[in-house]
């Protein structure tokens, strides 16, 4: 009788380390299972964050149509214009007189952002941004207007010169600034800003954890 209560005991001892065992196990899959969940839910989400930029390209081409003056890449130069005044006194006799003015004229250039004259678009490896190259977007502001009188000539007038020269100067930088608009460096610079904006806009919104390479295009 001792003897089969002993192995009924022994059984019933296996039998409930065999249960502790089992749910042990169980528990611990579970574990793994809900760890390994979350790292996948995890991981989605990180690749989800790679690409929703996508979802906010239409949104960051209405805030850059927005901020199209705020955009505008300024640049301050400092111009100088020299004029020699003739004045003939007797035939053959010619008085000279020279005189030069300074300023400082400073530009304005940026991309036109109205809604049909550019385009923001997801390309393979980034987004793009397709628009007309820069141009002056406000007139040149002229300031800081001094001449001086270099050298005196016999009966010249050269304070009538120097404010002729002043008169002309906003024409010039209007002439000079549209010329610039061209330049490398004044296109880097608008590249510059634009991109930086956009990037910046993108990287705010929700989800988004990546930005990729974002390149401007001329139409």
């Amino acid at each position: 009788m001792k003897f089969i209560l002993s192995v009924i005991g022994a059984a019933a001892i296996a039998a409930a380390l065999t249960y502790f065992s089992l749910n042990s196990r169980d528990a611990r899959h579970l574990q793994e299972a809900q760890a390994l969940r979350a790292a996948l839910e995890t991981k989605q989400s990180e690749l989800l964050g790679y690409t929703k930029y996508t979802t906010f390209i239409t949104a960051g081409k209405q805030a850059l149509a927005g901020q199209m003056s705020l955009l505008a890449a300024k640049v301050t130069r400092e111009e100088g214009v020299t004029q020699v005044v003739e004045r003939n006194l007797l035939p053959g006799l010619t008085s000279t007189g020279t005189v030069a003015i300074w300023y400082s004229a400073e530009y304005s250039f940026g991309f036109d952002l109205t809604p049909d004259q550019y385009d923001v678009r997801p390309v393979p490896g980034g987004i793009e941004v397709a628009v007309k190259r820069p141009r002056l977007v406000a007139t040149p502001a002229v300031a800081n207007l001094r001449h001086k009188i270099l050298t005196g000539g016999v009966l010249t007038d050269e304070k009538a010169a120097a404010l002729k020269l002043q008169q002309e100067a906003a024409a010039n930088v209007l002439k000079q600034g549209q010329a610039m608009a061209t330049e490398p460096a004044i296109m880097a610079l608008c590249e510059k800003k634009l991109v930086e904006f956009l990037r910046t806009f993108l990287q705010k919104q929700p989800g988004v954890t990546t930005v990729p390479f974002i390149t401007v295009v001329y139409r």
